[in-house]
């Protein structure tokens, strides 16, 4: 009994501590996500941080454009080995990033954007 309240104990700090470190606006830092700081973010912590920002922003009333059209795990794991490492999660980022905006001047010839 003492341990299993222990473990829930447990639990509930490093779920508050993981909540307490993500930013209020912006993308979530990759250590940020390593919740266990060993260097990788495997598909467990990567999907429990991701909710939780979820949870953090619902509380507070933000908007959550493009929820639907949040990166997978899997997507970003280009090696298919159940982990993510920094230079994964910078690469994937950088690539999305370059997509958006490639996105976004292709739609400005088409009658959206500035006028």
């Amino acid at each position: 009994m003492k341990t299993l309240r222990i473990a829930a104990m447990s639990v509930a700090v490093c779920s508050f501590l993981v909540a307490q470190n993500l930013p209020n606006r912006g993308p979530i830092p990759f250590n940020s996500f390593d919740v266990n700081n060993d260097g990788v973010i495997t598909s467990e912590e990567f999907y429990k941080v991701r909710n939780d920002k979820m949870t953090q922003m619902a509380k507070q009333n933000m908007p959550m454009r493009n929820a639907a059209n949040a990166p997978m795990f899997e997507s970003m794991d280009k090696n298919k080995d159940g982990k993510l490492t920094k230079e994964e999660f910078n690469e994937f980022r950088l690539q999305r990033m370059q997509n958006n905006m490639k996105n976004k001047a292709q739609g400005m010839g088409n009658g959206m954007g500035m006028q």
